[in-house]
């Protein structure tokens, strides 16, 4: 029976918190929310600390007592939890649905969020009481019927499937439309992936679908800029463009998921709880922070030759939360493989990380001084820009394989041959 308009869900004040490893599920802790001070605290287990790991190093050291979130960025949540809260069009469908079913989900809180999220989020935190919708699930996906919904969604069509689509996006982040499938690369076959386990034959993969605001050639763009940056030497995640009668679709072999196993996965936003939406950190800070979190040279460079990827390939939108890292089973971490990788403009027209100072043009020196600041020698900042400039003027050839229209292919070598030479 339909709720009444406007009916508010019982708050959730406490979660249990829990780590899903490859090798074991621990309970880590208990988070509360203060209803007086508007913002949670959290306490770790007793058993988690006997042989703690370092689930957010900088701002929730694994130590006995209550630990206060800051009242911002992240409306009263610590940043390790905000990672696991979808935005952008999970947040969407999750606030749809529930406006569908007649509650206010200008209500719900942060806890509340996080129950919906339950233990079918993205990484490898789970929290209970699990608030996620139990709907029976189908077996079939039709990409071109679930890119239409999602059309339809942000057209803010009525009739759209909203059920459908928030049950298999995942608590995805981000703006663009995305689900989460399983894939058999074998038999070239797909089934939907719920967050409750996936048939051994089945990888876990993520599938694009267009933004109101992108051209109909997104997904093959982005699939050019996937191989593209992986030929300069960027770490990324497996990827194919999944072509059907009605349309092509970029999808990425998710990072955070192995067949045993999840994979706990925070952003740099999160880690430093610095708001993705605002100039809070820049390029050095991230460099800076990969030394100190992953203390391997190799991933500092990676980070460095990364950044000279974003600005000659013209990527701008590379805020904090487009950058992560991983922690393996052992406590160790490293960056996760690069995604979000692709054209774009960014915040006026400006990279959302300064590169020594500087959004709107970052040159050479500007890629030095960064360099000088992390340690890294003249002459190896100079090989590494030329390594992923030599693979950005192969740009026709990735675009060729991808698929791009000569229009749009010409349309993007111009901006990057401009960028190459500032």
């Amino acid at each position: 029976m339909k709720k009444p308009t406007g009916h508010i869900p019982p708050h959730v004040e406490r979660l249990t918190v829990r780590l899903n490893l490859p090798d074991r599920l621990v309970e880590i802790g208990t988070l509360a929310w203060s209803r007086d001070e508007r913002r949670a605290y959290f306490e770790y287990s007793s058993t988690f600390l006997e042989a703690p790991l370092p689930l957010s190093p900088f701002n929730l050291p694994t130590a006995p007592g209550l630990k206060a979130a800051p009242h911002q960025p992240f409306d009263g949540l610590h940043g390790a939890f905000n990672d696991s809260l979808p935005d952008g069009w999970g947040r969407l469908l999750l606030d749809q649905r529930l406006q569908k079913q007649g509650y206010d989900h200008r209500a719900l809180g942060p806890l509340d969020r996080l129950a919906y999220v339950g233990i079918t989020g993205m990484g490898a935190l789970q929290y209970v009481p699990d608030r996620t919708f139990g709907d029976s699930a189908s077996s079939a996906v039709d990409l071109d019927w679930l890119a239409n919904q999602a059309e339809q969604v942000q057209r803010e069509v009525r009739t759209a499937d909203i059920d459908s689509l928030q049950q298999i996006q995942g608590g995805s982040a981000g703006a663009r439309p995305k689900i989460m499938i399983g894939m058999d690369t074998a038999k070239d076959s797909i089934v939907p992936d719920y967050g409750t386990g996936l048939a051994a034959q089945y990888e876990p993969w993520m599938v694009k679908f267009r933004s109101k605001n992108d051209s109909e050639e997104a997904g093959a763009e982005e699939y050019a800029y996937s191989l593209m940056s992986g030929a300069a030497g960027v770490e990324v995640p497996e990827s194919r463009l999944l072509k059907t009668r009605n349309g092509s679709y970029f999808a990425v072999r998710r990072f955070d998921r192995l067949p045993e196993g999840s994979i706990h996965v925070h952003t740099a936003s999160g880690l430093l709880e610095a708001d993705h939406r605002m100039p809070a950190i820049d390029y050095d800070t991230l460099l800076r922070v990969t030394r100190l979190l992953t203390r391997d040279e190799r991933d500092v460079r990676q980070m460095f030759r990364r950044m000279i990827f974003n600005v000659l390939a013209h990527n701008r939108d590379d805020h904090s939360k487009n950058h992560a890292f991983r922690m393996d089973s052992d406590g160790s971490w490293h960056p996760t493989p690069a995604y979000d990788v692709t054209l774009s403009d960014g915040p006026a027209g400006e990279h959302s990380l300064a590169v020594a100072g500087e959004g709107k043009n970052p040159g050479p020196d500007h890629i030095l001084k960064v360099a000088a600041d992390a340690s890294i020698s003249k002459a190896e900042a100079n090989a590494i820009r030329e390594a992923v400039r030599s693979s950005i003027a192969k740009w026709p050839e990735h675009a060729s394989s991808a698929g791009l229209s000569r229009q749009r292919t010409s349309e993007i070598r111009t901006m990057l041959e401009r960028q190459a030479h500032p």
